[in-house]
């Protein structure tokens, strides 16, 4: 995410450097549109979430919710399917021994924290396999490409499998 663009999931947890092992902040979100990275908006993303100082940095728990738009695997419309994003993560004090790449760190001289990659990199793991538009979705004519879903297609309706056709004409002598 660029510099220019403020997330909405930078939180100040400065005041925690100062106070005692175990205070925790609670926070709830209610935000209609979230961007949490130039290939993702969360619509809407809402939740509580709970921060807690540690010994080794700021812990972040909680559950937050959102949905995510992908093609149906059917019919290749939209497909609005909603998801839920576990946090449990550990950002480190700078003070500490230097996070690993896959971690995330405290920024000591602000005091901040962006959960905006943490949510973008859950967001994304949480995408459903395969996504349907509705449940009854008749999905694409295999032969024209027609979705069914908007009308029938003009296609013969041939029941026998293309491959058998040669065998279709020995039944019909």
């Amino acid at each position: 995410m660029s510099s220019n663009n403020r997330s909405l999931l930078v939180f100040n947890f400065g005041f925690l450097l100062e106070a005692t092992l175990g205070t925790s902040r609670k926070l709830e979100l209610d935000y209609p549109s979230v961007k949490v990275g130039d290939d993702l908006t969360l619509t809407p993303l809402t939740g509580k979430f709970t921060a807690t100082r540690i010994s080794e940095g700021v812990y972040v728990s909680g559950k937050l919710h959102s949905t995510v738009t992908a093609p149906c695997m059917r019919c290749l419309e939209e497909a609005i399917s909603p998801i839920t994003i576990h946090l449990d993560e550990l950002f480190y004090y700078p003070e500490t021994s230097l996070p690993a790449e896959e971690e995330y760190a405290f920024d000591g001289e602000t005091g901040r924290i962006d959960l905006a990659p943490l949510v973008r990199e859950i967001a994304f793991l949480s995408y459903p396999v395969r996504p349907i538009c509705k449940p009854d979705c008749q999905g694409l004519c295999m032969e024209c490409g027609q979705n069914l879903n908007i009308g029938d297609c003009d296609c013969e309706d041939d029941d026998i499998d293309p491959r058998m056709a040669a065998l279709r004409g020995l039944l019909e002598q």
